[in-house]
């Protein structure tokens, strides 16, 4: 197995600036994601001539040519249904900014910006048939927003949205009343390229990256309800730079309700330059990341099942840590190889159960209890001479002492060709008109502006 390389912990902020400080080594790059609110303006701050020639470096067809009217921000800070398109070209400036936690809902609605499309504080936001688009940022060392960022969520819903080029969606502790129900679901949304490259101000890329994720918790901490499910995230490389498409860092469920993150469609995880770099440490789904010892703050009570995932390089399903964490029946393959056929340098392992934290030390007052079993895995590794072998399954950690399990883990019956991988998209499509599941926008959705 190719060595997880061993980073300083990363301190970040949502307005792009980032802390670096030493910590102990957890055997894999950590984003220690903060949350800043910068100050926020119900004005366009800043406008693009209509004669300029803006720059795609990023996604080509982020900011479609023809589309409907935008008005600028908008900050809602009463409850009530929100529909319209609005747009920001300020970084710092997020299109729709939620301050209340009145029970908001925003539907219907078209969403693009240099900045974070939306983004909230203790928000009780329900968010469905909304399609963002991220644009390039044209501002030194930053990187496309996030179609959503919520910090201190109180209750979200966030369903059949389409995410084009943003930095994904991320949530930074919840406030919420489990006891009325009150959680996080992530449902039936289709997402493409998430992309963290830094650029320079004309737009270019710079080779470096931000770690951002398709859907990330943050020290969200046991509560019942979560569900992920049913999205579709497809990453090409040379468009995106995703860290783990999935991430739950410091976060769980609880012993009665696990979260529970099934039914996904998982494409791609690439480095920035794909062929070229060094090092990359991103992958599919990460659970238990973090480096706490609280058992009040450690991710556990988790169940990944029924998923789909495939070419996202460094793995396709991580056990870093944490406690009470199932993995099970998932479908895991890589054939090795980037969508142009070139070998992918940083094609790892389809699982790893590695306690990060301890070093993949035995024993460990957090990592316990932890189970993988009945995945059917293929993941494909060239060596330096070009020979192919199989890298399916690295469980150094998985001991019974602890009460972790590894067992009943399939490789796949075929070798795993990008014919195998292509297989895999029809199985998603049959099994989603099988269950009667439309993903992103419905195709009948329609925008109206609609405010209370």
């Amino acid at each position: 197995m190719k060595a997880i390389n061993d980073r300083e912990e990363r301190s970040v902020t949502e307005d792009g600036r980032a802390a670096h400080a030493p910590t102990r080594a957890t055997g894999r790059t950590l984003l220690r994601a903060g949350f800043l609110l910068g100050a926020l303006t119900l004005a366009l701050t800043a406008c693009v001539p209509t004669q300029m020639t803006d720059p795609r470096t990023i996604v080509p067809d982020n900011d479609p040519s023809v589309g409907p009217a935008y008005s600028g921000p908008l900050v809602i800070t009463r409850g009530g249904t929100y529909q319209g398109n609005w747009q920001s070209f300020d970084p710092a400036v997020p299109a729709v900014m939620v301050r209340t936690r009145e029970p908001v809902i925003i539907e219907n609605s078209v969403v693009r910006g240099r900045g974070d499309l939306i983004r909230g504080e203790e928000a009780n936001l329900t968010l469905r048939n909304t399609t963002g688009y991220g644009l390039n940022p044209l501002t030194n060392g930053a990187f496309p927003g996030r179609f959503l960022s919520v910090y201190r969520a109180v209750n979200l819903v966030v369903e059949n949205n389409t995410l084009r080029g943003t930095s994904g969606m991320y949530v930074n502790l919840f406030v919420g009343d489990s006891t009325a129900g009150q959680t996080l679901k992530f449902l039936r949304n289709r997402v493409s390229n998430v992309d963290g490259r830094f650029v320079t101000q004309m737009g270019k890329l710079t080779g470096k990256r931000y770690y951002v994720q398709a859907i990330q918790l943050n020290a969200v901490n046991r509560v019942p309800g979560i569900e992920i499910a049913w999205n579709e995230i497809v990453n090409a490389p040379g468009h995106s730079a995703v860290e783990e498409n999935i991430s739950m860092y410091e976060s769980g469920g609880t012993a009665a309700s696990p979260v529970q993150i099934h039914d996904n469609y998982i494409d791609g995880a690439y480095a920035v330059r794909p062929l070229n770099d060094r090092e990359y440490s991103g992958g599919g789904i990460m659970l238990g990341d973090g480096l706490q010892t609280d058992m009040n703050v450690v991710g556990g009570y988790v169940d990944v099942y029924n998923n789909q995932i495939l070419r996202t390089s460094n793995q396709g399903i991580a056990v870093a840590g944490g406690h009470n964490q199932r993995v099970y029946g998932n479908r895991i393959i890589s054939s090795g190889r980037l969508p142009s056929g070139e070998i992918n340098p940083h094609a790892n392992v389809g699982i790893y159960v590695w306690n990060s934290q301890a070093r993949g030390a035995q024993g460990s007052a957090t990592f316990f209890n932890n189970s993988v079993q009945n995945n059917l895995i293929g993941w494909t590794r060239f060596d330096s001479r070009g020979q192919v072998y199989y890298n399916n399954l690295w469980a150094p950690s998985c001991l019974a002492a602890s009460g972790n399990i590894c067992k009943d883990n399939q490789d796949w019956p075929v070798p795993i060709s990008q014919e195998v991988e292509r297989q895999e998209l029809t199985l998603w499509q049959k099994k989603l008109r099988d269950a009667n599941i439309v993903v992103g926008v419905p195709a009948t959705s329609t925008t109206a502006t609609t405010l209370p």
